[in-house]
């Protein structure tokens, strides 16, 4: 068996090669040269973006304010008088003899409920020093 190769180039095929290659080239150079800068293929990624958020915005803000009535959220806000920084910020400032002169003084009619006494001690004294209080 004689081995050939089947594989062949065509004849004359590197005569005028390195020509062809040359008007290639100069053909895509002048594509390349008439393709112009345009704006939109800069902004076209940015704006899609933006429409993406303004998209998921939409998804999201729509369903809320629909299902959950704007008198409902001004209820909300409005039936607590301190928020809750407020009132840390006000019982920090209080030690504890004003505290138990707060309580003894008849002129205040405020009430004070077993809730915010216990928030109180548990926020301005260690479970250790409640703990040693109570065994005195």
């Amino acid at each position: 068996m004689k081995k050939e190769n089947a594989f062949g180039t065509p004849k004359h095929y590197f005569d005028d090669f390195s020509a062809r290659i040359q008007m290639q080239i100069e053909a895509e150079k002048n594509v390349a040269d008439k393709k112009e800068f345009k704006i939109i293929t800069i902004l076209k990624p940015a704006l899609g973006l933006a429409a993406s958020f303004a998209i998921i915005f939409m998804l999201v803000y729509i369903p809320i304010k629909t299902f959950i009535p704007q008198e409902q959220v001004i209820e909300t806000t409005a039936s607590a008088n301190y928020s809750d920084n407020e009132m840390h910020s006000i019982l920090e400032g209080l030690d504890e003899s004003s505290f138990f002169s707060l309580l003894s003084n008849d002129d205040n009619d405020e009430t004070f409920s077993d809730d915010d006494l216990i928030a109180y001690v548990s926020s301005n004294f260690s479970a250790y020093e409640i703990f040693e209080y109570t065994q005195e």
